[in-house]
């Protein structure tokens, strides 16, 4: 079994559907014909309650496609555990791709894609394109920039475009260097301030107000990468992330 291989394994658990049952106790127990039970399909773990209408889409139907075309691309990658994590319910692939990067005067920064899924309804199968900070592993998501993927956990998702999309990635790399280097040349407002504390909270707040004040928006940017890439539970970093990607325009 290949490295890539080994890290999947537990990304790949088979999950079922159930009927679900309501009552009070043991003897007063009636069909919930309108929801259904997704459970873990090797320890029968309870996962989740859905209405019927919810579709799953297994993980390992998303992934292998994926890496099957990966493994077609003439681009180096590889599964990135920095930012990936998996739990029965939720779960987030980083995929890095270190020949795709841009330089903002410190220090080479990768493009990656990141796949989501979700068997709660918490969120559902979405691509969203960013990057990694090789010094540091600060995530970054650029939502504004970069094109990214989303769809409702519906059967046949269509995800046969990554070569594409590594290829738009590619393209917008000077349009993602130019956005930085305006950042760079934006003085920290009182405005950012205040937008920051309002879209990503106290915590980044505590943490800016540690050091020195940043220098640029650039810098602020990176201190709040640093924080979420180190300080906020893996589960909500993309949700960070997100914010950040709209609070910078990236």
């Amino acid at each position: 079994m290949s490295d890539n291989e080994q890290m999947l394994q537990p990304y790949l658990f088979p999950v079922r559907e159930q009927s679900a049952y309501f009552g009070s106790n043991s003897s007063n127990v009636a069909p919930a014909n309108k929801y259904k039970a997704i459970v873990h399909g090797e320890t029968g773990e309870l996962i989740s309650i859905m209405n019927n209408t919810y579709q799953v889409v297994p993980n390992r139907e998303l992934i292998l496609p994926v890496m099957d075309q990966l493994s077609q691309l003439e681009t180096n990658w590889y599964i990135d555990e920095s930012h990936s994590f998996v739990s029965p319910s939720r779960m987030r692939l980083q995929v890095t791709f270190p020949d795709l990067t841009f330089y903002d005067g410190k220090s080479e920064i990768a493009m990656s894609m990141y796949l989501h899924n979700s068997y709660d309804g918490s969120e559902g199968v979405r691509m969203f394109w960013g990057a990694i900070r090789f010094i540091c592993q600060n995530g970054m998501v650029f939502g504004k920039v970069l094109s990214k993927f989303y769809s409702r956990h519906t059967k046949n998702i269509d995800i046969s475009n990554i070569r594409q999309q590594v290829e738009q990635t590619y393209d917008q790399i000077p349009t993602i260097a130019e956005r930085v280097q305006i950042l760079q040349s934006l003085n920290v407002s009182e405005q950012i301030m205040k937008g920051t504390e309002k879209q990503l909270g106290a915590g980044v707040m505590s943490h800016i107000k540690s050091g020195p004040h940043p220098l640029n928006q650039w810098a602020l940017y990176n201190l709040i990468t640093w924080y979420i890439s180190h300080q906020v539970e893996m589960r909500m970093r993309a949700s960070y992330q997100m914010k950040l990607s709209r609070l910078f325009e990236l």
